[in-house]
């Protein structure tokens, strides 16, 4: 099976998010990030009202810290997405980029063979932990944050190409 697949700064990003939302390391931190502002929200709060501020003042700043600390939340994992997004733009610019946009792959009976217009690798399937499957994207991991991306607009036969993957990679 042959693959000639050409990689974007979208599917890159689209990888690292990926990652960072669902990894524990990721997970971890995305909800210490949301939940570190209503923490402090609550802790101001608390100490108005110790240091016996006016009550109306520490409703309204109840209320409004709160209000903070909600759209905080909800928009945390987009900020998250649009920081990297900004700095793969950053690492692009300054030409360092550790993906090839355009790359061959040939499936072989016990190896992937990955060549780009600079290097020709070979990876044992036995290399790869996991298989994962999102909208847009396969991705082969191979360990914590190392994967191959294979987005499913380069394959003609998604569940063929899966099925040949997984009979491969256990």
């Amino acid at each position: 099976m042959y693959l000639k697949i050409n990689l974007n700064d979208e599917d890159f990003i689209e990888f690292n998010s990926y990652y960072i939302m669902q990894s524990a390391r990721g997970k971890r931190s995305i909800m210490f990030g949301r939940v570190s502002i209503l923490i402090v929200a609550i802790l101001a709060t608390i100490i108005f009202f110790a240091a016996n501020a006016n009550s109306k003042f520490i409703l309204a700043e109840a209320i409004v810290l709160l209000a903070i600390g909600v759209i905080w939340f909800v928009t945390y994992p987009w900020m998250i997405r649009k920081n990297i997004a900004k700095r793969v733009l950053k690492v692009r610019r300054e030409g360092g980029l550790p993906y090839e946009s355009e790359v061959e792959l040939s499936f072989l009976d016990d190896v992937i063979v990955e060549k780009t217009a600079t290097t020709t690798r070979e990876t044992p399937y036995v290399d790869f932990k996991e298989i994962t499957e999102t909208d847009k994207y396969i991705y082969l991991a191979k360990h914590t944050a190392e994967s191959m991306i294979i987005p499913l607009r380069c394959l003609e036969d998604k569940g063929a190409f899966l099925s040949f993957l997984r009979d491969k990679i256990k």
